[in-house]
């Protein structure tokens, strides 16, 4: 078995795949204060509900944006399943040609999201990564990595909103029948949701007038089962595509 990793701002969401089938995701919140030892409690939690003995996992590999984290889910994989985890960096090969100034500059989370995404559909597409920020990665029809637009993401921007407007509460993300609210929380989940969208199809038309095509359009994340579904563009909402990818990634890396 694997255990992969996608070790985000917000949370850190795992995997365990047996050969190619995902069988269980757990989310748990992304702390910096947390210990090794706490985050090795819950693995061992997760592991244990599903009736999985450490030695079934002949390994794991990790994505992160937060490198603090990322030594202590390590030392907590080290000590809880005993084994060495991969870390999607430089020297593991991913089989993606990244086509922008500085390539180290790009999260290994998008990275691996275009490799799964690539596995899915040859040709130009956009990957829409919807987390503490909103991104749109952008690949050729050479399925070349070609560049990242990025805005700070919706959940981002509702908490600034509410938390420094005095007169305005915190709301769900739930779009409201009408653009134009007639209320303080139909008002704020109208520019919030709404508004969006609107960015997200906006974005998709301006890529593809820039690519000169159209493409096929992947949204993964966890806001985009909340917010994809308004949005007038076919995109397809793929849950675990960072998963995904990091099993596609360990794969090549892993002489059998």
């Amino acid at each position: 078995m694997l255990l992969t990793a996608d070790i985000g701002n917000t949370n850190i969401k795992f995997g365990i795949f047996n050969g190619r089938e995902l069988m269980r995701t757990l989310t748990i919140s992304c702390n910096k204060a947390k210990t090794a030892d706490e985050y090795g409690v819950e693995l061992y939690s997760l592991i244990r509900v599903m009736g999985i003995h450490r030695d079934d996992f002949d390994g794991c590999i990790i994505s992160s944006v937060v490198p603090l984290v990322t030594t202590r889910i390590e030392d907590a994989v080290r000590d809880i399943l005993g084994v060495e985890p991969m870390i999607v960096g430089p020297g593991v090969k991913t089989g993606l040609n990244i086509r922008i100034e500085d390539p180290s500059t790009l999260g290994a989370d998008l990275v691996v999201a275009c490799v799964a995404a690539n596995a899915l559909k040859k040709g130009p597409k956009i990957v829409i990564s919807m987390g503490t920020a909103t991104a749109w990665c952008v690949i050729d029809g050479s399925n070349s990595m070609i560049g990242v637009p990025i805005a700070p993401g919706v959940a981002v921007s509702l908490e600034a909103l509410t938390k420094n407007t005095a007169l305005l509460q915190s709301v769900a993300f739930k779009a409201p029948s009408s653009v134009i609210g007639k209320n303080t929380d139909k008002s704020i989940r109208a520019g919030v949701v709404w508004g969006t969208v609107c960015m997200i199809d906006g974005m998709i038309d301006r890529i593809e007038k820039e690519l000169g095509t159209e493409c096929t359009v992947f949204a993964t994340g966890g806001l985009a089962q909340k917010i994809i579904r308004y949005c007038e563009h076919d995109i397809e909402i793929r849950e675990n595509l960072i998963l995904e990818g990091l099993r596609l990634i360990y794969e090549r890396n892993v002489k059998r």
